[in-house]
């Protein structure tokens, strides 16, 4: 699990407006009903594929849990708008489409 800070560093180049979130004790996690990922999820195809992109653009160190399966939230309020689940290690949420949303329902 990375920081807040370290998350929140990520984000921004990515998307700005995004709120990084990190709860050490997993409460939120398992509120979001994340799981841990399956040998397909870590070893399977597309995996791979999103490997090969990000070398491109170099891979840092690994941190954390690199088995627990992350996710992306569209949160208001208390109410969960839209979700996101990740489907493998590899996954790369739709930040863009999440942006949209994020829009449309503002």
């Amino acid at each position: 699990m990375r920081s807040p800070e370290a998350a929140a560093e990520f984000l921004e180049s990515r998307w700005p407006d995004a709120i990084a979130i990190s709860v050490p004790d997993r409460v939120l996690y398992r509120a979001l009903e994340l799981g841990r990922a399956s040998t397909r999820q870590v070893l399977g195809l597309r995996v791979w594929r999103q490997l090969l992109k990000a070398l491109r653009f170099g891979v840092g160190k690994p941190v954390g849990d690199t088995l627990a399966l992350g996710g992306t939230f569209l949160v208001q309020g208390s109410r969960r708008l839209a979700s996101e689940p990740a489907e493998h290690v590899g996954h790369v949420p739709d930040f863009e489409g999440m942006a949209r949303l994020a829009r449309a329902r503002a």
